[in-house]
């Protein structure tokens, strides 16, 4: 609706300016018409009362009508002559040499006029004599006849001369520059409706992509959900302990491995609150004495890149002295994932064969700690810090 508007507008301005361009050209060529009329009346009459000599008189009186006529025309033109505004910055650029040169010789004559006001009467009656001795014509009727077609001719050129260019040309001057300016602003005006139209195809391709990047976060996330074993609640942490415990430990020292297990969950409950606070993002990072390898315990893990975004992490604590310091079998080691892994993101883990070792997915790089030795050992393992990882782990 709106272009239709602008585009009626247009044509409405464009309309009234071929009208104005119109009368206003009427009207000059009638006072151009009437001029001619008025002047030629006194051009061929002043001839006819000299039969001998007539024809040369008139000759001469039309010649000199039109030599005045044209030279004022054109002097009166260069005071028409219209100013274009040259905008800097734009890709349009009018010639404005002709405008100079008018403007240029505009000045020239008026100065000239100016200096030699005084000698313009004696250049006139020096010209009215030479033409009264060259027609060999002895009287004073035809100095008459000769100024009065001088200043006739001259001021009539000089009025249609200003008036035409004032009034027509420069009208169609604009006309011609307007039309210029508005095929090259309809061009503009393209060329932004095509880049605009880019760019909203750009933005749907975006929009597009960001909901097939949720989308699989979504899907990663859920599959991870699906695969981890589940984690351990507060309401059973006694069921899992029971669980863990062979019936024949459980009658040698379960009550001993039952306080270890309860005093490692509450310490680790606790680091998880602190971590919470410093390292929201990362809440084990800092809280387990930032050391992979402790009371020669480690704290292992491997990344397998299953897929963009989805990635299995294997983790393991061994014993870098089996001989002289080995894990007792049987014993439990507690892994403390990242808070995401639940309400209470810990597992569990039975040493086994003098290694402990809990397999699951995630989909980036967290800080994993853990309880060897009853919880008289910590370890800590950024999983960021593993080398051969895609920086996309690293970074999520």
């Amino acid at each position: 609706m709106a272009n239709k508007e602008n585009k009626s507008l247009n044509e409405t301005e464009l309309e009234n300016e071929k009208n104005t361009v119109k009368e206003a050209e009427t009207s000059v060529l009638l006072a151009l018409y009437m001029g001619l009329f008025l002047g030629m009346i006194p051009v061929i009459g002043f001839p006819i009362i000299i039969p001998e000599m007539g024809g040369k008189i008139l000759f001469i009186g039309v010649t000199l009508g039109i030599a005045t006529f044209i030279s004022s025309f054109f002097v009166g033109s260069l005071f028409g002559m219209p100013k274009r505004n040259n905008q800097k910055g734009t890709n349009n650029s009018f010639n404005n040499s002709l405008v100079e040169i008018s403007d240029w010789l505009s000045k020239i004559i008026v100065g000239l006029v100016l200096i030699n006001l005084k000698e313009i009467p004696f250049y006139i009656f020096a010209l009215v004599e030479y033409i009264r001795v060259a027609s060999n014509y002895d009287s004073q009727l035809l100095n008459v006849y000769t100024i009065g077609i001088i200043i006739y001719f001259g001021f009539l050129g000089l009025f249609i001369g200003y008036n035409y260019m004032r009034l027509v040309l420069s009208n169609k001057y604009k006309y011609a520059d307007d039309n210029l300016v508005r095929r090259e602003l309809e061009l503009l005006k393209e060329k932004i409706l095509e880049i605009r139209e880019e760019n909203h195809l750009k933005d749907n391709k975006i929009i597009h992509f960001q909901s097939l990047v949720q989308e699989k976060e979504q899907l990663t996330k859920t599959l991870i959900d699906k695969l981890n074993e589940p984690l351990m609640s507060n309401a059973n942490v006694q069921t899992v302990i029971k669980k863990l415990i062979t019936a024949d430990e459980a009658k040698k020292d379960n009550q001993n491995q039952v306080l270890h297990l309860d005093k490692m969950i509450d310490e680790a409950k606790l680091k998880l609150h602190k971590g919470l606070i410093t390292h929201n993002d990362d809440p084990q990072k800092g809280q387990w004495k930032s050391n992979a390898i402790n009371n020669e315990r480690e704290l292992k893990a491997t990344v397998i890149e299953e897929a963009k975004g989805f990635y299995k992490v294997k983790l393991q604590v061994v014993s870098i002295n089996p001989k002289d310091n080995p894990l007792k079998n049987g014993d439990l080691i507690l892994f403390a994932l990242h808070n995401t892994f639940g309400d209470s993101p810990f597992k569990l883990v039975k040493i086994d064969k003098q290694s402990a070792e809990l397999n699951f997915y995630c989909y980036g790089s967290f800080t994993i700690g853990a309880f060897a030795d009853n919880g008289s050992t910590e370890l800590e393992l950024d999983l960021a810090e593993l080398p051969n990882v895609s920086s996309h782990f690293k970074t999520h």
